[in-house]
């Protein structure tokens, strides 16, 4: 399914996932889909650094925005365990986007995102008014949607995007619940589970100014979620904002 809405897409990766099949992981083929489905613009994050080596995964977020800058935005993703390497990476890859795209994954990284070691980065996040996309999952101790009210109102210039919006039907009730409670935190809708009319419960209790398109390519499918916008018994108005304007205003600034 073609998307009549040129998409922006907030949730995507560079590399080989190692409990995903190579599928369609390099550029050019990820450009491929792009073009099909209609999505103008992805933004992504380094597999290797979500597994926990920032030092050599952001560079390969570097050599995809300079072989494509005009299709591919890019996040820097951090690690908060080794003392001090966290903003040192952005302010390293600060040219990447500004505002600046920060991606955590504290599941990954074993490390609770309301911990110690992150606040450096919220600090940074604050300051700079970021746009930062984080991996979350139902009740996940580590990274559970729930965790987030308080950290968005200590720093209410961070635009905090909750990744795959806890994922299961509860992770979305969570998701929905967190984004309530603070404006500055958005649903992202990319993830493995798609729930029947969860998108339609999403707009009603939050707008759709508070929901992003993610597809988590190339991982999943992007026609999957795209399917789900364009089919939700929402507003024309509202799928255009999910699937294009949010995401803009967001890394405009």
């Amino acid at each position: 399914m073609r998307s009549p809405i040129p998409v922006m897409d907030c949730h995507g990766h560079i590399g080989v996932h190692p409990d995903f099949p190579a599928y369609k992981t390099d550029c050019e083929a990820m450009l491929a889909v792009m073009d099909a489905l209609n999505i103008e613009k992805l933004a992504v994050t380094s597999t290797l650094a979500c597994y926990n080596d920032c030092p050599r995964g952001n560079p390969e977020v570097e050599e995809v925005l300079r072989r494509h800058p005009d299709r591919f935005l890019g996040y820097v993703t951090v690690n908060p365990n080794p003392p001090g390497q966290a903003v040192a990476e952005l302010e390293r890859w600060s040219a990447f986007h500004r505002p600046p795209l920060i991606k955590l994954h504290p599941g990954l990284h074993k490390y609770p995102v309301h911990g110690a070691n992150y606040k450096p980065v919220w600090e940074y996040a604050d300051q700079h008014e970021a746009v930062v996309l984080v991996h979350t999952w139902d009740s996940d101790p580590n990274c559970g949607p729930l965790l987030f009210p308080c950290i968005a109102k200590e720093h209410p210039r961070a635009r905090i995007l909750l990744g795959h919006a806890g994922v299961t039907w509860r992770g979305y009730m969570q998701a929905m619940e967190a984004a309530e409670a603070a404006p500055n935190l958005y649903l992202d809708l990319a993830g493995s589970h798609h729930h029947r009319l969860i998108l339609e419960k999403c707009v009603d209790r939050l707008g759709a100014a508070r929901i992003l398109f993610g597809s988590d390519m190339p991982f999943l499918e992007a026609s999957m979620t795209l399917a789900q916008v364009l089919t939700a018994d929402i507003a024309d108005a509202s799928k255009e904002q999910i699937l294009r304007t949010n995401f803009l205003e967001l890394i405009r600034g």
